[in-house]
């Protein structure tokens, strides 16, 4: 059994001198919490102030802010130190809503969003943004990658080195397709439905480590995705939900990672019509050297199912057995890269 250890500390990227944080980066600084010239009170007030491109730099000493925070402009939300600068919700809403690209959260944690599955710690309407560093926990649902804007999905979230606990749905979730997403460095645990449901393609999930979700670790509906050394464990849960990885989609590569004390380890399916059951081989998955919890010389079936459509039969869909094979199991659990 691996052991989850993080190391959590202030966030990168400034120098800080006494209680004045020196940029590194950004030339204007709004501080809430604080003191002195361009300090504000509320965070929603520096970020009202603030224009594209700024920064604003929260302090830890008026920490917990009792906000729900409104984004529309693209800029740096940074908090001292995430372990104790705290945005909480109240239980009212969203605690924290964008709707704009180019915004970086970073040394929060966000908690309390409102107890419906409507709201998210950080539910996102735009492209380009990054979350890292935030410990998210005690929400409705950790992450929402939406897009405000009719038929345009959502491209290249980060979501880099975060906590992402005891929600009581996803942890992150992505309902509309994205494309070109970063989940990398983070720890998602014990949510209540799974740790990441996302419709994306493209997107690379690595060196996460995601355990004790109550039902699935990872949900991927999409193609093109790369899966790779993530330490999968402890999704036990009643009848065949407690899965560790479910794809539903094809051409995905699910590689390297540690598949450890699930109820059922792994599945996909694909989607086709007819034709297509005759070339399914070119469609499917990548399953390659992950560990299945102990070692195996033979190849590991992954069960599967093809779901076909019909038109014009008594029933549109029809369903076929479509298994498929990691031929090389690993024979021991990999060192999984943790937090930095």
């Amino acid at each position: 059994m691996l052991v989850m250890v993080s190391t959590i500390g202030s966030v990168t990227g400034f120098v800080l001198v006494g209680k004045t944080p020196q940029s590194l980066a950004r030339e204007n600084t709004l501080y809430v919490g604080g003191n002195g010239p361009n300090n504000y009170t509320k965070i929603q007030d520096a970020i009202n102030a603030s224009v594209n491109g700024d920064t604003v730099f929260v302090y830890d000493d008026s920490s917990p802010y009792y906000e729900n925070i409104i984004i529309r402009k693209s800029i740096t939300l940074l908090g001292e130190d995430r372990n104790t600068t705290i945005i909480d919700g109240r239980n009212g809403r969203n605690v924290t809503f964008i709707h704009c690209n180019n915004v970086t959260i970073s040394g929060f944690t966000i908690q309390h969003d409102g107890e419906t599955s409507d709201w998210y710690g950080i539910f996102v309407f735009g492209n380009d943004c990054t979350f890292e560093g935030n410990i998210i926990q005690k929400n409705a649902g950790g992450i929402a990658l939406s897009n405000g804007v009719p038929n345009i999905n959502p491209r290249n979230h980060r979501i880099l080195n975060n906590i992402i606990q005891n929600n009581h749905y996803p942890g992150i979730a992505s309902y509309i397709e994205g494309f070109n997403f970063t989940i990398s460095g983070n720890i998602i645990a014990n949510n209540g439905d799974e740790g990441i449901n996302a419709q994306c393609s493209k997107s690379k999930i690595v060196h996460n480590v995601i355990s004790g979700n109550h039902r699935y670790g990872i949900i991927i509906f999409g193609t093109q995705n790369n899966i790779t050394e993530n330490t999968i464990q402890n999704h036990v849960y009643k009848a065949l939900r407690g899965t560790g990885i479910r794809i539903d989609g094809t051409n995905n590569h699910i590689t390297r990672n540690n598949l450890l004390n699930n109820t059922r380890h792994a599945v996909q399916k694909i989607r086709g019509n007819l034709s297509e059951i005759l070339t399914i081989k070119n469609y499917n998955n990548v399953w390659d050297g992950n560990y299945w919890g102990e070692p195996l010389t033979e190849p590991v079936r992954i069960s599967g199912l093809f779901i076909g459509i019909v038109k014009g039969w008594p029933f549109d869909l029809f369903w076929l057995p479509c298994p498929t094979f990691d031929k090389h199991p690993a024979q021991e659990p990999y060192d999984i890269p943790g937090m930095t």
